[in-house]
């Protein structure tokens, strides 16, 4: 085999748990030797960080989050920093596990397999933590998210086909790893646990015991018997968020207001900043008896179905495809939610406009991402300035995502949008890390003079808004973020 460079490689396979990453491996047709990778990559403080393989004729990058740093943002940083070694990555896989959301339209049960489906207004995936706070008390999402590139949504249609057909490899493809890693001995086995699902209303009675041998068996919710323990594949919307679903009162929540089939923690890290598709195995009901005795399994049949995914993805058209990189950097690509309130076209991309002198980008960009995502961003942004620079595309993308509009206009719409904007996630900030006495770098000078300008003015938005010799009102805008932090920093002295 002849030796692969960077550039071969053309799927990003993303997984949270250490789990994950060994399902995916096992599927592996072939194992690559190591690659040397970016400086600034910082996925790879060890050089076999990555797994590098193929599945038939496709190359594939197998990443997994750093142990014990889950979530959305720890999401958007792998994905970031891979295509910093990998930029030839057309489009990305997140592979894993899930809480089921059980509704009448689909009887979905532990082992089953759901996969994010592309609507007329989401991609596939909404973060359902993220939104505004409106009149009333009421909350309005707003965090829906970018489809799938159109490679994989051909690929999916041609799959469902071949599943109605009954020309699925799905189940060969499990046969696999059990005839590589024997049962007796495999973590990503299908357990003999019993598959219950209990009422909404039937807590899970002993906190300490990890299976539900003393929870009631007559509060289970009756389901009719499968004829096979064959999984199945549901194709549906995505529930992403920061935190971990353990309340059945809120999964059936979703699955009202959202129609969510699934719920998990990464996969809104990655939609807008890496074009990719969701599969997720489900191990448990989000709800109080979750436990990870089904995680090995549901690992395993969310690798399963991604392996058969890529077995119908012809490889020319991947190689015609553009690059995750070439795509973000496009100005006429669309990132703006699916919500119809922000669906205006986006304005000519930031990157090819000259931002004024004064915003210091390198810090911007990780002071937004913490902005926006809370507390699990920050020890990074203290601890690693070069993390901060990787984060920019992230940074001008989220931003088109809250205003379209925010790089060219000079209106007093555009100031109040994102002085409300600044305003709630100053709040954010206060619950968020009030408590994290951590050293940030200091401000001198210029910026200095604004930070202490901007504290003391309402946020600062409209500072200078028709003065000549005023700072211009995008420079105030961008400049509110140091001002929150700032602000906090005082409190915790």
């Amino acid at each position: 085999m002849a030796a692969k460079n960077h550039d071969d490689y053309t799927v990003g396979w993303i997984c949270a748990l250490p789990l994950e990453m060994a399902a995916a491996q096992v599927l592996l047709d072939e194992v690559h030797e190591d690659l040397p990778v970016e400086a600034n990559d910082h996925n790879a403080y060890t050089l076999d960080a990555y797994t590098l393989g193929s599945i038939g004729k496709h190359n594939v990058v197998i990443a997994c989050l750093p142990y014990g740093q889950y979530g959305i943002a720890s999401a958007t940083s792998v994905a970031v920093q891979l295509l910093s070694s990998f930029r030839s990555i057309r489009f990305g896989l997140m592979v894993g596990i899930g809480g089921g959301v059980p509704n009448e339209e689909a009887d979905i049960r532990l082992g089953d397999v759901v996969v994010s489906k592309l609507t007329n207004t989401h991609g596939g995936v909404v973060q359902f933590d993220y939104g505004k706070a409106l009149n009333g008390g009421e909350f309005q999402r707003t965090g829906m998210l970018s489809q799938p590139p159109q490679v994989l949504l051909t690929a999916l249609s041609k799959l469902q086909a071949n599943h109605i057909m009954g020309r699925s490899r799905f189940m060969d493809f499990l046969a696999e790893i059990e005839r590589k890693i024997p049962k007796q001995s495999s973590p990503l086995a299908r357990p003999t646990q019993e598959d219950r699902l209990y009422r909404a209303d039937h807590n899970h009675v002993d906190a300490s015991s990890k299976t539900c041998s003393d929870c009631d068996e007559t509060k289970t919710v009756p389901r009719p018997s499968r004829d096979l323990n064959q999984p199945m594949i549901h194709y549906g919307l995505i529930a992403s968020s920061n935190q971990v679903v353990k309340d059945s009162q809120l999964r059936d929540q979703l699955g009202r207001e959202l129609d969510a089939y699934c719920v998990e923690m990464e996969a809104a890290g990655l939609m807008n900043n890496y074009p990719c598709l969701v599969i997720r195995g489900i191990c448990d009901y989000a709800d109080s008896h979750k436990n990870k005795e089904w995680q090995g399994y549901a690992a395993t049949v969310a690798a399963a179905y991604a392996k058969e995914l890529l077995s119908v993805t012809p490889v020319i058209r991947i190689d015609q495809t553009r690059t995750v990189e070439d795509t973000l950097l496009d100005p006429d690509v669309t990132t703006a939610s699916h919500s119809k309130d922000l669906s205006r076209p986006v304005t000519p991309s930031p990157f090819q406009t000259t931002p004024p002198a004064v915003i210091n980008q390198s810090e911007l960009g990780g002071i937004y991402l913490g902005t926006i995502r809370g507390e699990e961003i920050i020890p990074r942004l203290i601890q690693d300035p070069a993390f901060w620079r990787a984060e920019i595309n992230t940074l001008i993308r989220q931003l088109l995502i809250i205003h379209p509009q925010w790089w060219v206009e000079r209106t007093q719409e555009t100031a109040k949008t994102m002085n409300d904007f600044f305003a709630r996630n100053r709040l954010t900030f206060r619950v968020n890390i009030l408590q994290r006495r951590s050293v940030r770098p200091g401000y001198s000078g210029h910026d200095r003079q604004y930070l202490d300008a901007l504290f003391h003015h309402n946020l600062g938005w409209l500072n200078g808004f028709s003065s000549e010799e005023g700072v211009p009102e995008i420079n105030l805008g961008i400049l509110n973020l140091w001002s929150i932090l700032e602000f906090l920093d005082r409190d915790c002295r």
